[in-house]
């Protein structure tokens, strides 16, 4: 393949013209199982050898296809069949050209465009919903597709207050009359909750914390390499790194836990157990995953408590992440505050 695929940006683009064309059939999200050990164990060299093979198999066997992360890519147009033959295709091609074990896990919607008003809205639940999908192969396992078919319902495991929320903003989209009286809380671009989805979840969750005086905790988590990428690479180089860091989320965090992103190249996420020196461990674990896996790093504050407010525990947590910064970056600082 010649011609590199687009990102996430044309994607977008792409979800917006055939909404408004009527002629959306499915958005499928895949992402690399393990591919950082894959990379560890194999070599670097064999690791971008698997990253080209992965998207010449997906561009020759969907309509049209995008690189969207280091090792994550996405189709249009695909159903069900066609996304388990890019799967088994991906596994056929890796063994007999590389000798290595790769597999895919996916995440696919698929729902009549006339459920959807034609706006940035519904573009962002389309990819919102096919990233938690994903996020649910994950859990699950991985080497499998989910899927959220038209009618509601859900293949494999489901709950998770990101897809009720889906559920929530798809039922007002439907209705154009309300529409424009809802404010998007899902982020277009990694398909995390954004900050004012934070703020709704994160004020629930201190006021049951202070009733059940059961602490909680938030890592705030900043990057320090968004700009020296994007005046480096290019703005699409940057969307890549940020769709990474949530991916890194995801895949780092635990299942109870919710990842927002915050801002720019801001994120954050909330722990429902307040346990400081998991929190600290977790932290770790994202800093020296985020260092591994991607060209930057991140500075991380974490608060622990019973907060006030939420507005408290997001200023302690904050002066906590800038102190990692004035600490010299790529590094984590807990709060003692209480």
């Amino acid at each position: 393949m010649n011609t590199p695929q687009p990102g996430i940006t044309q994607l977008n683009a792409d979800l917006a013209e055939s909404l408004r064309e009527g002629r959306f059939e499915s958005l499928v999200l895949f992402d690399i199982d393990h591919f950082h050990q894959i990379n560890a164990d194999l070599g670097a060299k064999t690791g971008d050898s698997i990253l080209t093979l992965v998207e010449e198999v997906i561009a020759d066997l969907t309509p049209v296809s995008y690189r969207i992360g280091g090792d994550s890519y996405a189709a249009l147009g695909i159903n069900a069949e066609g996304a388990d033959e890019v799967r088994g295709a991906v596994k056929l091609a890796a063994q007999r050209r590389l000798q290595a074990h790769v597999a895919l896990s996916g995440g696919g919607v698929t729902i009549q465009p006339d459920l959807l008003v034609v706006s940035e809205e519904a573009v962002r639940l389309l990819y919102a919903a096919a990233s938690q999908m994903l996020a649910l192969a994950k859990q699950g396992g991985r080497d499998e597709i989910v899927w959220l078919a038209d009618d509601g319902s859900f293949e494999g495991e489901t709950g998770t207050a990101a897809l009720q929320l889906f559920r929530d903003l798809a039922r007002v989209n439907a209705s154009r009359a309300r529409q424009m009286e809802v404010e998007s809380k899902v982020d277009p671009l990694t398909g995390l909750f954004n900050r004012r989805g934070f703020e709704d979840i994160f004020a629930r969750m201190v006021e049951s914390s202070k009733r059940t005086e059961r602490p909680l905790g938030l890592l705030y988590m900043d990057s320090d390499s968004l700009k020296k990428i994007n005046d480096r690479d290019g703005h699409e180089a940057g969307d890549r790194f940020i769709v990474d860091l949530a991916s890194i989320l995801r895949n780092v965090a635990r299942r109870s836990d919710f990842n927002f992103r915050w801002g720019a190249d801001e994120f954050a996420v909330v722990l429902e157990s307040g346990n400081a020196a998991r929190a600290a461990t977790l932290a770790e674990r994202l800093k020296e995953a985020v260092a591994e896996r991607t060209e930057g790093t991140v500075s991380i504050g974490i608060y622990c408590g019973v907060p006030e407010s939420a507005e408290d525990a997001v200023r302690i947590a904050d002066a906590a992440m800038y102190d990692a910064k004035r600490r010299g970056k790529d590094r984590v600082v807990v709060s003692l505050q209480d």
